[in-house]
C-alpha cells in the first residue's frame, strides 16, 4: 500500500454509506460485544496469570528473593515472575488485536478498506506474535532449569537469549515485509553480499564469535569451573563472552582467552567432575609397633568417615621406604557448592585431621634416619715402603739421641 492508495481511500470515503451499509444498531452491537469481550479477556488474563503464580509458587517470590543467594530446589519457585508477566502481558495484547480484528471484520465496507483493513491487522498481529515469541522462549528455558535446581541466569543458554530473539525478530520482520508488498528476496541477496564483505574482513572476529556459539551449545565447561589449558595456565571461568573468555587464576590475575584458542585446544576441566579422588602417602617409622602398624589403615578409615563430603576407598601398605613403612591411603570428595575451593578445603581437613590422629596415637611419621655401628675395630696394616721409612725415621731418631747424650 503506497501514499496515493491511502490519499484514495481517506478522500472518497463515504459515511452515509457506510451508515447505510451498517445499520446504529448493529454498530452499537457490535460495540458492545467488543467491550464485553476486551473485559472478560482481562478479567480471564488476570485470573489465570494469579492462579498459575499461586500453585507453582513455594511461598518465596523471585522479588522477596533479591539478595538471597541460596538457589537450592526447595528455595525456587516454579515460574520467574517477572518472566511470566512479560509473556502474559504479551498475551494479552494479541488477545485484544483478535477481538479488534474479529469487530472491524463485523462491518460492511468497501473491497479496498477491508484489503486495507486486513493488511494493517496482519502487520499488528504479526508483531504481536513475534513478541509473544520471544517473551515466552526465555519463560520455557527458565522454567525447564527450574525443574532442575537452576534459572536461566545460572546458566550458559543465558547468552544465547539474545541471538534467539534475534532470529525469530529476523523472521517476524521478513514476513512482514513480504506481506506489505517489498521484495524480500532482493534485501536478502543484498544483505547476503554484504555479509560475506564482512566475513572477509573480520575472520578472527567472526571465528571466535562461532566458538563462542559452539561453547555455549556443546558446554564443555560453564561459569565456575577450573579449566587448566594446554599452555599451562589455569583458573576458574568468570566471564564468557561473544569474543574471550575470561579466566581467574590463583593468583588473582585475569586470564584472557579467545574463544577459537579454547575451541582448538585441549582443556583439563576440573569443576564438573562428580566425586573427586584424593591419593595420599603416609610414612609410618620402623620403630612403631606392629600391632599398630597393623591397624594403622582401621585408623585412617575412621578418619575419613568422620567426614561427611568424604568416602573411604583403602589403606594398604605399598612398600618399605627408606626409613618407614609407606601407607596408601585413598579416598573420594564428593562435589560441594564451591567447587575447586571446597574439595581443596576438604583434603586440607583431612590431612590435618590424620596429622592429630598420630600425634595423639604416639605414631611417629617418617624421617630420614641414619644409624652407625661402633666396635673395637683395629687400624689398618701400614703398608711395607711406609714401614721401611717409619724405621730409618726411628733408627736416624735414636742415633740423635745417644749423641746428644755422649
Amino acid at each position: 500500500m503506497n501514499m496515493d492508495t491511502l490519499k484514495y481511500l481517506i478522500e472518497y470515503f463515504d459515511l452515509k454509506d457506510f451508515i447505510a451499509n451498517n445499520h446504529p444498531l448493529r454498530l452499537l452491537g457490535i460495540f458492545i460485544t467488543m467491550m464485553v469481550l476486551l473485559v472478560l479477556a482481562h478479567i480471564v488474563c488476570s485470573i489465570i496469570e494469579k492462579k498459575i503464580i499461586k500453585l507453582t509458587s513455594s511461598g518465596k517470590t523471585d522479588e522477596s528473593k533479591q539478595g538471597d543467594e541460596d538457589d537450592s530446589p526447595k528455595n525456587l519457585s516454579r515460574i520467574d515472575t517477572v518472566l511470566f508477566a512479560k509473556v502474559m502481558h504479551s498475551a494479552r495484547l494479541l488477545l485484544y488485536l483478535l477481538i479488534f480484528g474479529w469487530t472491524l471484520d463485523q462491518l460492511v465496507i468497501g473491497p479496498i478498506y477491508h484489503t486495507t483493513i486486513n493488511v494493517l491487522f496482519t502487520c499488528l498481529c504479526t508483531l504481536g506474535a513475534v513478541r509473544f515469541v520471544s517473551a515466552f522462549i526465555p519463560f520455557y528455558f527458565d522454567f525447564y532449569f527450574r525443574g532442575h535446581g537452576k534459572t536461566l541466569k545460572k546458566t550458559q543458554t543465558r547468552s544465547l537469549m539474545p541471538i534467539i530473539q534475534g532470529l525469530i525478530w529476523a523472521i517476524g520482520l521478513t514476513f512482514l515485509l513480504d506481506n506489505v508488498g517489498l521484495h524480500v528476496s532482493t534485501i536478502i541477496a543484498g544483505l547476503g553480499i554484504v555479509g560475506v564483505a564482512v566475513g572477509l574482513a573480520g575472520q578472527a572476529i567472526l571465528s571466535d564469535f562461532f566458538s563462542y556459539i559452539v561453547i555455549l551449545l556443546d558446554k564443555p565447561f560453564q561459569v565456575g569451573d577450573f579449566l587448566e589449558l594446554s599452555d599451562g595456565k589455569s583458573g576458574s571461568v568468570e566471564y564468557i563472552g561473544p569474543k574471550t573468555t575470561r579466566l581467574l587464576s590463583l593468583d588473582g590475575d585475569t586470564i584472557v582467552c579467545a574463544n577459537a584458542s579454547l575451541t582448538r585446544g585441549i582443556l583439563v576441566n576440573m569443576g564438573n567432575i562428580r566425586e573427586r579422588e584424593v591419593i595420599l602417602e603416609i610414612g609410618v617409622a620402623y620403630a612403631t609397633p606392629m600391632p599398630v602398624v597393623r591397624k594403622l589403615p582401621e585408623y585412617l578409615m575412621e578418619v575419613v568417615n568422620s567426614f561427611p563430603q568424604c568416602r573411604y576407598e583403602r589403606a594398604c601398605m605399598l612398600k618399605f621406604g627408606s626409613a618407614n613403612y609407606l601407607f596408601q591411603l585413598i579416598y573420594k570428595v564428593s562435589p560441594q557448592p564451591g567447587g575447586l575451593n571446597a574439595f581443596m578445603e576438604a583434603q586440607s581437613n583431612v590431612n590435618l585431621a590424620i596429622q592429630e590422629m598420630l600425634n595423639n596415637r604416639k605414631i611417629a611419621g617418617a624421617y630420614p634416619t641414619e644409624t652407625i655401628l661402633l666396635n673395637n675395630v683395629t687400624p689398618p696394616p701400614t703398608p711395607p715402603e711406609h714401614k721401611q721409612e717409619k724405621q730409618e725415621q726411628d733408627k736416624n731418631q735414636h742415633g740423635e739421641k745417644k749423641t746428644a747424650a755422649a
